[in-house]
């Protein structure tokens, strides 16, 4: 029984230390390469497309050049106390376009103004519309899914019904008011600055935002500002040699 036993026992062990033979070697496991996911677009594409695509223009107070000077920065002058400003309009953020990133590519700076405004009329889409607390007067307003509808005034000739057979007052005191009174006779111009006069005022000192407290008079591709003063109980406002003899 002992020798059964110690036999057994060799069995067990010398098949606990027999080599593979080759035929008995396990395969090699078949490794499949991984499956790439969709990239974002905007790291495949090089070169300048790869942000003009991006690219936009902004209205904004002349006090922004302080933090972005335009030796740095494209900057361009517009009315009075604002400026046109280059940026990048991604869908979650707004950056400045630096001048040394474009430098690379020797773009003319024409270019990039003419493409930012471009991008900006193809983008977004507006509509005017009454402003309903001054429906009765006939304030209109453009109607838009961006947060800068301001921009529209650099193409504001696409949306004729903004103006009138003598052109318009136009207000913007911050970013989120863009207002228009067409003007068809005198009587439209007197409601039109008895209305925007203490109202440009009014936004413009309780925005966060600000942009301008001009009352511009916009016709035929023009803008002209219209210089007021406001009183304890009077204000006064000198109009352009233009606009009087137009409308009277």
């Amino acid at each position: 029984m002992k020798g059964l036993f110690r036999k057994y026992l060799g069995v067990l062990w010398n098949t606990a230390e027999k080599p593979l033979h080759q035929e008995d070697t396990p395969l090699n496991p078949i490794v499949e390469p991984p499956v790439q996911g969709p990239s974002s677009m905007v790291k495949e594409e090089t070169g300048p497309e790869s942000f003009l695509r991006y690219i936009s223009c902004r209205i904004y107070p002349n006090a922004h050049i302080e933090k972005f000077p335009s030796e740095e920065f494209y900057v361009r002058p517009f009315l009075e106390d604002t400026i046109i400003v280059l940026v990048l309009d991604y869908p979650s953020s707004i950056e400045h376009v630096w001048r040394r990133f474009t430098e690379k590519w020797a773009i003319d700076e024409q270019l990039l103004f003419d493409r930012a405004l471009q991008n900006v009329q193809e983008r977004y889409h507006r509509v005017v519309q009454t402003v309903e607390p001054f429906k009765t007067q006939g304030v209109l307003t453009l109607q838009g899914d961006d947060a800068f509808k301001t921009s529209a005034l650099l193409y504001i000739e696409e949306y004729p019904a903004l103006t009138g057979v003598h052109g318009a007052l136009i207000i913007f005191p911050d970013k989120d008011h863009l207002m228009s009174m067409p003007l068809s006779d005198d009587i439209a111009l007197e409601i039109g600055m008895q209305l925007f006069v203490p109202l440009v005022d009014s936004l413009y000192q309780n925005s966060e935002h600000r942009l301008s407290k001009h009352i511009f008079w916009y016709f035929d591709g023009v803008f002209q500002s219209i210089p007021y003063v406001i009183g304890i109980n009077s204000m006064n406002y000198v109009l352009p040699f233009d606009l009087e003899d137009r409308i009277y």
